[in-house]
């Protein structure tokens, strides 16, 4: 399978038009007529474009791993690249302890600022970038997993986004995202 075949799926998928994707990448309907038929090669950047264009970055992953570079000279020159872990259960247990990590360091925090003047500590900087330093893992662990349930083929990035919208929508209708408008006094939900 060829690039121009996981463009036309993911923008068939998006229920999307070759008019609709030309328009949002800024290209006639032939050229992505042509991409989508392997007749052209789209270039790195057209590439990176259509998948912000399809919100799908399992098409910049998919050009990646057919790029006879990675595999003749990265993989080659760099063996260790291949013995990656990237299997769904490892990631989770990895992004599993780094969140009980950043639990902990969030207990510090917490313990932290609930001191009255909590900058004036002399140690103060020093425990806020240690302990943050744990809590910015998680995020980068979640971030890790998702990218790799896109890059496996078990999700898209669609189906990631979904899970995203729909938590929102949770938290927005059980009140947890309101702000009171300072101009009337009414309550706004917060995105």
């Amino acid at each position: 399978m060829h690039i121009g075949e996981e463009i036309k799926k993911t923008r068939k998928n998006r229920k999307m038009t070759l008019k609709d994707l030309g328009e949002l990448i800024g290209a006639a309907i032939t050229t992505v007529s042509q991409y989508e038929l392997g007749k052209v090669q789209p270039s790195v950047a057209v590439i990176s474009r259509i998948a912000d264009a399809l919100n799908d970055v399992s098409l910049l992953i998919f050009h990646c791993q057919a790029c006879p570079v990675r595999d003749q000279v990265l993989l080659k020159q760099f063996p260790d690249l291949n013995n990656i872990r990237r299997d769904p259960a490892v990631i989770a247990a990895r992004l599993r302890k780094e969140m009980v990590e950043g639990a902990e360091a969030l207990d510090v925090l917490t313990e932290r600022f609930s001191d009255q003047d909590f900058k004036s500590s002399p140690d103060y900087q020093e425990v806020f970038e240690r302990e943050m330093e744990q809590v910015v893992d998680v995020k980068r662990g979640i971030e890790i997993l998702e990218f790799e349930l896109i890059m496996a083929s078990l999700h898209s990035s669609k189906d990631i986004q979904d899970i995203y919208d729909n938590q929102q929508t949770k938290c927005i209708s059980h009140g947890h995202h309101k702000v009171t408008c300072e101009s009337c006094g009414c309550d706004q939900a917060r995105g």
